[in-house]
């Protein structure tokens, strides 16, 4: 029973310590770089589950207290109390590796983070300029009638992701061309054109062109490499800023910089991997 008080009582205390260094951290840390990137960070699923298993283990510790017969023997539960050290050592891991995820805050770690992604990215989405091409981008579908346009009808919101595997796919049960108006990590608003048809047999349905198309309110890393020169750009403006003045900073960030332009400039940016019938 004294363990699981001071289990329960210390996790209580640690969660809080923990998470308002944590989160003072980040935001200290957006006077130094782009404070989009600083959001991205603060919603790693790493550190939400930390928040669950320290949660846990003091919930756990705390219930298990009400469950111990003190007008009898007031032995406490044999699996009960493997559990709730499991949990401990659950929370003891979560605790080294959320220490590790902060330590990526520094403006090192941060440049190396948001170049590899852009790198992967680029590497991902488009093909080296040698490679043969896997789809022949002409003008000749405007030939074709057009069919169908498909318009935003609410808020502005951002472009996350494409599913090219289902667009490909409604493409080719209809018998048409999809041209994408807007690429990943565009702005819509209302009424803007997203998308058109052209020469299918018979229209798609609406709602499963939309749902090819992951939308929400931040840019992502996902297919979109404008987004990670972006954050870099960001960083080496705030750098040269009067308030910040850290011109080594700003050299990093353009070093990382000229690496992925140097990759984009090895890729054929007209035309992307795994795309048939899809014009984009």
């Amino acid at each position: 029973m004294a363990a699981y008080s001071a289990i329960a009582s210390g996790m209580l205390a640690l969660t809080g310590v923990v998470f308002s260094l944590a989160f003072l951290m980040i935001q200290f840390s957006a006077t130094a770089y782009s404070p989009r990137l600083v959001l991205w960070i603060s919603r790693d699923p790493f550190m939400w589950h930390a928040v669950g298993v320290f949660t846990a283990t003091f919930l756990y510790a705390l219930a298990a207290l009400t469950w111990v017969e003190r007008r009898g023997p007031g032995r406490v539960p044999f699996i009960s109390s493997w559990v709730v050290l499991g949990l401990l050592l659950a929370s003891v891991a979560m605790f080294i590796g959320l220490i590790q995820r902060i330590g990526l805050l520094q403006i090192n770690r941060m440049l190396k983070f948001t170049g590899d992604h852009g790198r992967a990215v680029i590497e991902t989405v488009y093909p080296e300029l040698d490679l043969p091409a896997t789809v022949t981008r002409s003008e000749e579908f405007r030939t074709l009638p057009l069919t169908q346009t498909v318009l935003h009808h609410s808020g502005p919101e951002v472009i996350q992701k494409l599913d090219i595997v289902a667009l490909v796919g409604l493409a080719r049960t209809s018998g048409g061309i999809i041209e994408m108006l807007a690429a990943v990590g565009d702005t819509l608003v209302i009424h803007t054109p997203l998308l058109c048809v052209y020469g299918a047999r018979h229209p798609i349905v609406e709602t499963a062109l939309t749902n090819a198309i992951e939308m929400g309110e931040e840019r992502t890393f996902d297919q979109d490499p404008k987004y990670a020169i972006r954050l870099l750009v960001d960083i080496a403006i705030k750098a040269l800023s009067p308030a910040i003045n850290d011109p080594t900073t700003a050299v990093q960030a353009l070093n990382y910089l000229s690496d992925v332009l140097r990759l984009i400039g090895t890729t054929d940016l007209s035309r992307s991997r795994g795309v048939d019938g899809l014009i984009g």
